[in-house]
C-alpha cells in the first residue's frame, strides 16, 4: 500500500513469522504485554475514595481465518511500522492531532497488506485517543455495519455520577471480507471529536483492497 502524505514514526526492521508456530509464540507475546499494560492502568487509577462505572459493548468475535497479527493462517506474514495511508487521512480528520504509532501486516511473498493499524493522539496534552485498523480477509464476507457508544463514570463524595471518559466504537464495512474500525477515547463528558472520528473511519483512503 503505498505510503501517506504524512510522515509516520521512524522505520524499524519487520518481524518475520515462517510458520504458524512462530505466529502462535508472537500472538501469546503480544497478549501478554497487553494484559499487562492493563492490569497497570487500571492500578493507577485506582482510588480507595471513588467507584467506577463502566458501560461497555461487546466487540465481535475475531475472524478465525487470520492471527492476532491480521494475518491469514495459510499465509507467512511480516509485520512492520511503516506509513500506511493511515497517518495521512488521521491528519486530515484531526489537524492537531500526533500519529503515535502506524503498523502493518504484510505478505511476505506478494507485499499486499492484510491488516494497517493506527494510534493517535488527538491534541497535545490531552489523553484523548483514537485506534484505527482496516483489516481484509481473503474470502471472507462483508462485515456488517456498528457504531457503539459508551461511557465511564465514577461517583464522586456527593453521590452524583460523573463522566470519566466517553467512548465511540465504529466499524465500516469495505469489499467483502475488508472494513475499518475504529476506538475513539475522549476524557470528560462533552461528546468531542466524534464527527472527526466518523469521518476518518468513512475515509475511503483507509480502506484496504482484497
Amino acid at each position: 500500500m503505498a505510503a501517506g502524505a504524512a510522515a509516520g514514526p521512524a522505520r524499524s526492521p519487520g518481524w518475520v513469522f515462517a510458520s504458524a508456530a512462530q505466529r502462535r509464540l508472537a500472538v501469546l507475546a503480544a497478549a501478554l504485554a497487553v494484559i499487562a499494560s492493563v492490569i497497570a492502568v487500571n492500578a493507577a487509577r485506582t482510588h480507595p475514595e471513588r467507584r467506577i462505572v463502566t458501560v461497555t459493548t461487546p466487540a465481535p468475535p475475531a475472524a478465525v481465518t487470520v492471527d492476532a497479527t491480521g494475518c491469514p493462517v495459510q499465509a507467512e506474514c511480516r509485520v512492520q511500522q511503516r506509513a500506511t495511508g493511515l497517518d495521512a487521512a488521521f491528519i486530515r480528520a484531526f489537524p492537531a492531532g500526533q500519529v503515535l504509532n502506524v503498523q502493518a501486516t504484510l505478505d511476505l511473498r506478494t507485499n499486499r497488506s492484510y491488516r494497517t493499524s493506527l494510534i493517535g493522539l488527538i491534541e497535545e496534552g490531552s489523553s484523548s485517543t483514537v485506534s484505527l485498523t482496516a483489516q481484509c480477509v481473503p474470502g471472507a464476507p462483508r462485515p456488517t455495519p456498528r457504531l457503539d457508544r459508551a461511557s465511564t463514570a465514577h461517583i464522586d463524595l456527593a453521590g452524583n455520577s460523573v463522566i470519566e471518559f466517553r467512548q465511540l466504537s465504529v466499524l465500516v464495512p469495505g469489499r467483502p471480507g475488508c472494513g475499518v474500525a475504529l476506538l475513539l477515547r475522549t476524557r470528560g463528558s462533552a461528546p468531542r471529536f466524534q464527527d472527526s472520528a466518523l469521518r476518518l473511519a468513512r475515509d475511503p483512503a483507509v480502506q484496504l483492497l482484497p
